[in-house]
This record gives structure tokens, C-alpha cells and sequence, in this order.
């Protein structure tokens, strides 16, 4: 679905990306891991072309995204910040109906089937109790899953996440990250989030992306990173695996 080829970043003389080659396919969920300042958001922005990428480094579905019209590639890929501005009086209904805005017409009217998938998306994050208050009255966890709802209602086959559950605790987390799960089976999606919860990470994703310094250490299933003496190297030997079958835990290692 998305390739990236030779993908590099630099601001002033600092090199950001450094030679970035990934292959993210149909129907699976990537976790994107690393230390901070790995680079991690920097990928993101380039695959949403938040941060317009240079010619022929990433591909959809075959073809280069900077020769997709903005509109068109709306319906393609849809994105989560980590932190989004809600400083505006809009009901959670009205903000997840701003997902549909690449399909409205000239006179930007919503039709019965843009009703209906918002209501199907505030039903599957389970937002009905929420669906007539404002925006700016829920608590950030909230206001996260709202926003996520919007980037579904875009009914795009990618979805990009920059740390969706740093502002929930466990218990949100978990839930959300399940429906997640679930919402990727049911939609056939591709899902590629950043996250700092090695253990949700690994827990949730399917395949995980290590990144370190601006470069790809090492990508692949989730078992393999898991098992990798790159991913100890990476956190500086921190790291404490734990086995308790059929689960892993990954906790900090204490000298």
C-alpha cells in the first residue's frame, strides 16, 4: 500500500530522516517505536504530506503522493496529532462529521450516507453519551477519541496515529487501542501509529518499526523485533523481558 524509498530530512545541517526504506502493507496494524527524537512524528508527517516529501520517495499504492491532488489523497490517508486544538464550540457529532468534508459537495451538504457513518463511528467508539457536548468540555482522553473518530470518518484505507494514548490512562488505552484492533479487521485498514508503550505496542501491532537517530534499525514482525539484541541495544540495555505465556512484558531494567 505505502513504500518508501530513500526517504531523507534535514533541517539547517541536522539530518532528521536518514535514508528511510519501508513497505507497509493492506490490513495491518504498525507500531512505530524508538527513543525520543528517532524521528518517529518526522515519517508520519512526510507519509500525511504534512511535511511535503521529496519526488519518488513515497508511493501509494504505486504511485508517487506529490502527484495526488490534496483533495483526492484526503480520501486515501487521514491522520491524528498527538496534540489537536480544541478551542472551538463544536458538539462531538459536528467534529467527526468534519471527516467527511473530502466527499461533500460544492455546497458542502452532507447526505444520508455521511449521517450514517458518523453515527456508526460515535456508536463503535462508544461516544453516544457524548454526541450533543461540546468539544471543549470533554477531558483530553475524550477529546482523543473524537478526533480519531473524525480521521475514521474520512473512510480512508490509511490511518496514521502520532501517539494516540498519551493522554488516557490504562485502563482508555487498552480500549481504545482494541477497538482500534477491531475496527482494522472490520474495515480491511492499515493502520501505522507512533507509541512509547512497548508493551502496548507489541500487545496491539502487528509488525514494528525501531527507529533510532533518524534511521530504520530494524523493521519486521513483531516477534522477530521482540527477540532482536537490536531492540536492548537501542533502549541501552533497559530493557527486561518477561515471559508469561501465552503474554510478554516488557518492563525497565533497575541496575
Amino acid at each position: 500500500m505505502i513504500r518508501v524509498e530513500h526517504l531523507h530530512y534535514t533541517i539547517g545541517e541536522k539530518q532528521i530522516l536518514k535514508d528511510i526504506n519501508l513497505q507497509f502493507e493492506k490490513n495491518k496494524i504498525y507500531g512505530m517505536i524508538g527513543p525520543n527524537g528517532a524521528g518517529k512524528s518526522t515519517l508520519l508527517k512526510h507519509i500525511m504530506r504534512i511535511i511535503e516529501p521529496a519526488k519518488q520517495t513515497i508511493f501509494f499504492e504505486g504511485q508517487d503522493v506529490i502527484k495526488i491532488r490534496t483533495k483526492d489523497y484526503a480520501k486515501k490517508c487521514s491522520f491524528v496529532f498527538q496534540e489537536n486544538a480544541r478551542d472551538v464550540d463544536f458538539t462531538v457529532e459536528e467534529m467527526i462529521a468534519m471527516g467527511r468534508y473530502p466527499y461533500l459537495d460544492l455546497l458542502g451538504s452532507q447526505n444520508k450516507e455521511d449521517q450514517n457513518i458518523v453515527e456508526q463511528i460515535i456508536e463503535e467508539l462508544s461516544l453516544c453519551p457524548f454526541k450533543e457536548r461540546s468539544i471543549m468540555s470533554l477531558s483530553g482522553g475524550e477529546a482523543q477519541k473524537v478526533f480519531i473518530g473524525r480521521a475514521l470518518a474520512q473512510k480512508t484505507p490509511l490511518l496514521l496515529l502520532d501517539e494516540p494514548i498519551s493522554m488516557l490512562d490504562v485502563h482508555n488505552s487498552i480500549e481504545l487501542l482494541s477497538r482500534l484492533q477491531a475496527i482494522k479487521e472490520k474495515y480491511g485498514l492499515t493502520v501505522i501509529m507512533v507509541l512509547h508503550d512497548l508493551n502496548l505496542a507489541f500487545q496491539y501491532c502487528d509488525h514494528i518499526v525501531l527507529l533510532e537517530k533518524g534511521e530504520v534499525v530494524l523493521a519486521g514482525e513483531k516477534e522477530k523485533v521482540l527477540k532482536s539484541e537490536k531492540l536492548h541495544d537501542v533502549y541501552k540495555h533497559k530493557l527486561k523481558i518477561i515471559e508469561d505465556f501465552p503474554h510478554t512484558y516488557i518492563v525497565p531494567k533497575i541496575d
